[in-house]
């Protein structure tokens, strides 16, 4: 099956493929049947694609994500964080893998399937079919049925998003992203899982969740304020007790870095504050900070203060645009 996606993925970065065919691959991959196929496609097309910089593969992306109106950055001197673009990386895969529903035979065009994608500096609270509540960060894309049919509600999430879950026991809740799933029946928990991001994590707030991780579906009952962390790159997961409060500090406002590097700290800078930094990635090296800013923290703050931590570099922003010196 490993080998059958893979061909599905060359034939679609070399072809267009039609809003219909999308819609119609939405449906497919939010639905359990050979959920362990898909996510081991997601993966392996993630590690293969994430260092590409091909022009016609951003044009690809710019496609995939047109319908949703996200602004896709095209390659630029020295641009040296591309969340925007793994994120669209991942979502061609999503598209192309579509054709694996012609293999499975089952039909999905019976129920739509809604497309939210929250654009960088946003974020936005929606009421799903059930009244699940999802409240979800900005450069986010969440994928959900018009109406939850079968025997579970499953939802399929690049990015973050916050879950306040509606009871049913009869039907589970499922988040889906490309190496980890989070199974629950009325709780509420977050889950963070960005395309560009080392780590994925789900968090738990209330209640009582199952996340599976990796593609050897190694698994873990959470309890609350009990955090999963799984490494796309290693593979490794591990269970730790977190502060919920610095977990949820993002639906706030607020900004929170606990032992992280200055490029990753860029990386969460520019989805809340819709910038883009350009500059030499090779000047900051992987020393972990700390820092907490207010939700009326402005960017020019933000950078102001790492500045003054960091040291030894200069800045100056120019609109979206933030050049590292």
């Amino acid at each position: 099956m490993r080998n059958y996606f893979k061909d599905i993925i060359n034939l679609f970065t070399s072809s267009s493929q039609d809003e219909e065919m999308k819609s119609k691959f939405y449906g497919w991959l939010t639905d359990e049947q050979h959920a362990e196929e898909k996510n081991s496609a997601l993966y392996e097309y993630w590690t293969n694609v994430k260092g590409s910089t091909e022009l016609n593969l951003e044009d690809k992306l710019q496609r995939v994500y047109g319908k949703a109106g996200v602004r896709v950055p095209m390659q630029k001197k020295n641009y040296w964080l591309r969340p925007l673009r793994y994120a669209a990386a991942v979502a061609v895969l999503m598209v192309s893998v579509y054709t694996a529903h012609v293999w499975t035979k089952k039909q999905y065009a019976d129920v739509a399937t809604i497309e939210k994608y929250v654009a960088p500096g946003e974020m936005q609270l929606i009421k799903l079919p059930d009244e699940t509540m999802v409240h979800i960060n900005a450069g986010s894309l969440l994928l959900y049925p018009e109406k939850f049919v079968g025997s579970t509600r499953t939802v399929f999430l690049i990015g973050e998003a916050n879950f306040k879950v509606k009871k049913n026991a009869g039907q589970p809740f499922i988040v889906r992203s490309s190496t980890m799933s989070v199974t629950a029946l009325g709780t509420e928990f977050n889950v963070r899982a960005y395309a560009d991001d080392r780590d994925m994590e789900a968090t738990l707030l209330e209640g009582k969740v199952k996340v599976v991780c990796g593609n050897e579906g190694k698994d873990y009952i959470l309890l609350p304020g009990e955090q999963v962390s799984y490494n796309k790159i290693t593979g490794e997961s591990s269970l730790a007790k977190v502060d919920v409060a610095d977990a949820t500090a993002w639906q706030r406002g607020e900004l929170v870095f606990r032992s992280v590097t200055v490029k990753e700290i860029a990386a969460v800078l520019q989805r809340k504050f819709n910038v883009r930094f350009y500059g030499t990635s090779n000047h900051f090296n992987d020393d972990k900070y700390n820092f907490r800013f207010s939700d009326k923290a402005s960017f020019d703050e933000v950078m102001k203060i790492i500045q003054s931590v960091v040291g030894d570099f200069s800045y100056r922003i120019e609109g979206h645009d933030c050049y590292i010196e």
